[in-house]
């Protein structure tokens, strides 16, 4: 049984984490570039969000006995073929797990560019995740 606690603070740190990265997101994509406290912030909290995500879809695999979670974007694969999502929304959410996986490994090298655009056209993503999950559990 999933626990309802665990999936709410989760949630209410990705609102969090995602008020950080609202406030950035009308920086001009020059603005953005030279300026590297709001670069470091956003790279930072994307990275939180994801890991939230992470946990929250491998919690409930493994709190409702879903299945097993080799990798970090299983979770997300075994919970499309439960109904919590789209094909094309899991494609989505195992590129998230790329790019935390980005982060997390090769801070130096990632592209602002992404960055940039996932500030400014994907974070609707990120919440309709969170909304995909309030309405399952």
């Amino acid at each position: 049984m999933v626990k309802h606690d665990i999936i709410e603070r989760k949630l209410f740190q990705i609102k969090k984490s995602m008020g950080k990265l609202q406030q950035y997101s009308i920086l001009s994509y020059d603005d953005f570039i030279n300026h590297t406290v709001a670069r470091d912030v956003v790279e930072y909290n994307l990275f939180i969000i994801i890991n939230c995500m992470i946990d929250i879809v491998n919690h409930i695999v493994a709190d409702d006995n879903l299945g097993e979670v080799d990798m970090l974007a299983d979770g997300f694969k075994i919970l499309e073929g439960y109904g919590y999502w789209t094909e094309a929304e899991c494609k989505v959410y195992v590129k998230m797990v790329a790019f935390r996986n980005m982060i997390s490994h090769q801070y130096l090298s990632i592209d602002e560019k992404i960055v940039y655009d996932i500030l400014q056209n994907r974070l609707e993503d990120i919440i309709e995740f969170g909304q995909k999950i309030v309405n399952k559990i």
